[in-house]
């Protein structure tokens, strides 16, 4: 049997499924709901409604408060500083927006513009903790450390026991060289942040420079019980160690330090230097030439080398350094001077005579290179015109030592008196 639908039935039908039009809420109650959205972790939904509520009330300063808020929550700093330049518009001096924008700028590395909302704030709340503390962090950035301590010593006179301006006070104090401000700085940092291993660090980098080596090592052994593999501590440990001819110790903390960064050229540098004083020449060469191997531009890893080359009789590995020394500082007459010694050693006037001649082209009175040159002209053959110019370097020598060195040469020539 056929259905046939009477016309009341079909009004109730068409009710039930047409489509009805969203209630439209206020832009307060847009605002209400993007925030529960926020709080239930509906992202979209929530910016959806804060978009809405701008859209019905643009005229409204809490709209752009709320939505540069949720941008702040999701890391989105150009749009939030969008927004809070809007609030600024329509309010001047919310204060509170200003703090706002300031922040998302310092987020976004924009530092003057950060500076100068952080500054606009100061202006009318001289003691605004935040305002402080952010300004304090750009001057340090900017490398202002002054003015940065200044906005630090105004939080600490507000809060007497804030350690972390305490910390960031010393470490303005370390770098402007005021080396007891700092220790004095970190030791409050520590007696509300005991056990910081950065203050403690830093407090025995301002203890190095005041020469106290004692407090200098007890922070540096505190620092690394606590983290053994604080590479910094185990540099700076191994140097303080081989000042105080502590050389096994040092000798222990360099092959640490090397074991976590070994391509650091001062650690084997510094370690040559320990197995030096420990007397291994052999493991001290072999440091030295790692240090090269890593940097080849340092003139200090060839003097180092050289000066154990010398010490062990290789006069030739030696010139080899002082060859290589002189190609990264040609104008080193000590280089030159004593690169010409070392061949007069080998027997090579020839070269020796070639390097004094280069000093003397520049300083025709420098007296060892005149003596030099006698002697190499000497070993050349020609031993009375050795001996005269021996004699003019005597003649100019006014150290008693230079003279008595100058006139024993003037005897092993054995030339007879000198007109």
């Amino acid at each position: 049997m056929e259905k046939v639908f009477t016309f009341p039935l079909i009004l109730l039908l068409m009710a039930t499924f047409c489509p009805v039009a969203a209630e439209e809420l206020s832009p307060e109650g847009y605002a209400a709901r993007a925030i529960q959205s926020v709080k239930e972790g509906k992202q979209e939904e929530a910016l959806a409604d804060f978009d809405k509520a701008i859209q019905l009330a643009p005229e409204k300063p809490i709209n752009y408060r709320n939505r540069a808020a949720f941008y702040v929550l999701t890391k989105q700093w150009d749009k939030a500083i969008a927004d809070d330049s809007k609030v600024l518009k329509l309010e001047s001096n919310d204060l509170s927006t200003q703090l706002n924008r300031g922040y998302a700028y310092l987020q976004i590395g924009q530092l003057d513009q950060a500076l100068a909302d952080f500054g606009t704030v100061l202006k009318v709340q001289p003691d605004n903790e935040r305002a402080l503390r952010f300004r304090s962090y750009i001057y340090a950035e900017k490398k202002e450390y002054a003015k940065a301590a200044a906005d630090l010593t105004q939080l600490i006179q507000k809060n007497p026991d804030d350690g972390l301006s305490y910390k960031a006070r010393g470490d303005a104090n370390l770098v402007l060289q005021k080396w007891i401000e700092a220790i004095t700085d970190y030791s409050k940092a520590l007696q509300s942040i005991p056990g910081d291993l950065d203050s403690l660090s830093r407090r025995a980098l301002a203890y190095l420079h005041i020469g106290d080596k004692e407090k200098e090592l007890a922070d540096l052994d505190t620092v690394i019980a606590a983290k053994p593999t604080d590479f910094d501590a185990l540099k700076m440990r191994a140097r303080v160690h081989s000042e105080r001819e502590e050389i096994e110790q040092a000798i222990a903390d360099y092959s640490k330090a090397i074991e976590l960064r070994a391509s650091d050229d001062s650690l084997y540098s510094g370690r040559g230097f320990a197995e030096l004083k420990k007397g291994d020449k052999a493991a001290a060469v072999e440091d030295f030439s790692k240090a090269i191997e890593l940097k080849p531009d340092e003139g200090a890893y060839y003097t180092a080398r050289s000066y154990v080359y010398v010490s062990q009789g290789d006069s030739v590995k030696a010139i080899e350094d002082f060859t290589r020394l002189m190609a990264l500082k040609p104008d080193d007459e000590d280089l030159i001077l004593r690169r010409a010694n070392l061949y007069l050693k080998l027997n090579k006037p020839n070269e020796a005579l070639a390097d004094y001649e280069k000093i003397l082209a520049k300083d025709p009175q420098n007296v060892i290179a005149l003596a030099g040159k006698g002697e190499a002209i000497a070993k050349q053959g020609n031993r009375r015109a050795g001996a005269e110019e021996l004699q003019k370097a005597l003649q100019r020598a006014s150290d008693p030592k230079e003279k008595e060195e100058i006139q024993t040469k003037l005897r092993e020539i054995g030339v007879g008196p000198l007109q």
